[in-house]
Parts: structure tokens; sequence; C-alpha cells
């Protein structure tokens, strides 16, 4: 997931697609609801990811609402496997094991979401 928004996406998370025919839209399963989203603001893959997502948000732009509300850092991990969100991810980690679903993991330093 590239950007999140008003269609309650998780910005490193990845969504099943439901349907992908349509040039302009995506439809994915959020949560076993049908959403439509517009394509160039999801990155499709053939499968899920095989390691944990890193995002980073640049302090000198805006910064979601949803950044302070929720206690998030500037960078944060997400499960690929349950898509929680780790908040003690320090530059550069090998792996992860998730507090969540208790499975470790590579992270991919080299795509950050």
């Amino acid at each position: 997931m590239k950007l999140s928004g008003a269609h309650n996406l998780r910005r490193g998370a990845w969504y099943q697609v439901v349907n992908d025919s349509n040039a302009k839209i995506v439809v994915l399963d959020v949560a076993k609801r049908n959403v439509p989203v517009p394509r160039e603001s999801v990155e499709l893959a053939d499968g899920k990811p095989e390691k944990w997502s890193v995002v980073k948000f640049n302090q000198e732009k805006p910064l979601p609402a949803r950044i302070s509300q929720e206690g998030l850092p500037l960078t944060y991990a997400v499960c690929q496997f349950c898509r929680a969100r780790s908040v003690e991810v320090e530059d550069d980690m090998p792996s992860l094991k998730c507090d969540e679903c208790g499975r470790e993991s590579p992270v991919d330093w080299e795509n950050p979401a």
C-alpha cells in the first residue's frame, strides 16, 4: 500500500485484490468489505509480502492525524502475516518477531512505504 487515506487502508499493510479489471480502480478486501481504491495509490504484487513492511514518514511534511492519535513513531514496521504494527524498530534491524502473531521474519528496509 503506497498511500493511506479515506478508504481506511493502512500504509505498509497488504490487502487481497478482489477485482483489478478496471484500468483506474482496484477493488480490495478490507476487513471483509469490498473497497474500491484508485489504482495509482496501490502497489500490486503476485502474493503476500515475505518481509515486514517498513513505513517511514518525513517529519518535514504534514503528518497524518493517525500518527499522533495512535502514538506511532515516524518509522514503524507492519507484519506481513497479521498486519500488526511494530513500533520498536531500529534502522537496519535484520528481522523482527511480531508481538501479535509471534512469527519472526526479515525486515524490508529497501522498499519503505
